[in-house]
């Protein structure tokens, strides 16, 4: 039955929850009496989750509630049964509406909760406000894509991963705690180090990394098994896992760079910087570091650059509320020219403060002021609408849906 059951699934185009409750009724097992106590769940649910974003006594977040309550029903189901309608309706006949509601929510917020980055900074976990945030635009979707949340959850998991292979390799290196440090980078600097039979207690050095690169590139090396599990055998099981899994990258796809040369020092972490530069440069290097991790891309500094040309505290992802207040400040008052130059003097490194300051003035700004004025009475943007679509397109936006 499960195959077939999922089968059906798959061409029907309805939400999970419909579709579950249909075929619940179709085959007799969700009997008259137990759908007359699924419609008063139904009815006492949208009622609770009008509430919870708005107002049960406005007919427009009623209809809403409505969505979002069977986008909830439907994503628990979806993730319960694995598409598999005939255990989803079983679930429907034997658990109470509202509980599918409460774990689709609560499935959405272990998603919001899960790591975005893999920056090694302690921190307190999302707030409640960015909590409601998510659930709040993502259950309001047309419907919430289970294949997606399965990608969302995935990605997120192999973050949390990453970070918490980082911060265990940290603490074995001694890693002082005010370091700012991308687990990425410390993990692939680790992982050269036991290829090539080091053993240091301390994150390497320049000299360190030139000398391990030399022994992985000769046609001889090979990985120690048995050196890497003993560098790891105090490591909870979880770690030495990650650690096998992250070896495995680096062989597959690091070492090949390696052996042709191709890699690039860059993405390694190394105590005392890739190059020898002063301690003042080196602080503003690793802050810039910390503000756009490995990459740089142009998402992440067209984000930083408009917080700082708005005076506002600046950072490498976007939130509504925050796309909002930026759009409102252009309009009130146009971008501040001193503000942005004092944000390049003392925050990017000496080296891309030319780079970034031409993508500033000629290519950034232009764009966004028309992107986020509204001065064409041919063309209006009373509600932000173009101007928040534009932030979401062309900054490190965080919320997701329609602007």
């Amino acid at each position: 039955m499960g195959a077939a059951s999922t089968v059906i699934s798959t061409f029907d185009q309805r939400r999970f929850f419909d579709k579950a409750l249909s075929y619940g009724v179709a085959q007799g097992f969700i009997t008259p009496e137990r759908c007359t106590i699924i419609q008063a769940d139904l009815a006492k649910g949208i009622v609770q989750i009008a509430n919870y974003f708005g107002t049960a006594y406005l007919r427009p977040d009623l209809e809403l509630a409505l969505i979002r309550t069977v986008n909830l029903i439907s994503l628990y189901l979806e993730d319960l049964s694995k598409g598999d309608i005939h255990i989803a309706a079983q679930s429907l006949q034997n658990n109470t509406l509202l509980s599918h509601s409460k774990k689709g929510a609560d499935l959405l917020r272990n998603i919001a909760g899960l790591a975005q980055n893999t920056l090694l900074i302690k921190s307190g976990g999302i707030s409640l406000d960015e909590q409601q945030s998510y659930l709040n635009i993502m259950s309001s979707q047309e419907r919430i894509s289970w294949p997606q949340y399965q990608a969302d959850l995935r990605e997120g998991q192999l973050l949390q991963s990453k970070i918490d292979l980082g911060f265990w390799l940290a603490k074995k290196l001694k890693l002082a705690s005010d370091d700012i440090c991308d687990a990425e980078s410390l993990i692939l600097s680790s992982m050269l180090m036991l290829y090539a039979m080091g053993n240091d207690e301390k994150p390497l050095r320049r000299a360190d990394y030139d000398r391990y690169i030399k022994i992985a590139k000769k046609k001889t090396s090979t990985l120690n098994a048995e050196h890497l599990a003993a560098f790891f055998k105090a490591a909870p099981a979880t770690i030495q896992t990650s650690a096998q899994v992250e070896m495995n990258v680096f062989i597959q796809n690091e070492l090949p760079k390696i052996k042709t040369g191709n890699q690039h020092v860059e993405s390694y972490y190394l105590r005392g910087g890739h190059n020898e530069i002063s301690l003042y440069d080196q602080g503003i290097a690793d802050n810039w570091q910390r503000l756009t991790g490995l990459d740089s891309d142009s998402e992440t500094l067209a984000t930083l650059l408009l917080f700082s040309a708005c005076e506002l505290p600046f950072k490498a992802a976007m939130l509504k509320r925050e796309a909002i207040a930026i759009t409102q400040y252009v309009r009130d008052h146009g971008f501040n020219a001193s503000a942005i130059t004092q944000f390049i003097d003392n925050n990017v490194p000496m080296s891309q403060r030319e780079e970034i300051n031409d993508f500033w003035q000629n290519d950034l700004k232009a764009e966004a002021e028309a992107a986020l004025a509204n001065k064409d009475p041919q063309y209006p943007d009373l509600y932000m609408e173009r101007a928040l679509r534009y932030l979401q397109q062309r900054c490190n936006a965080k919320w997701k849906g329609r602007a």
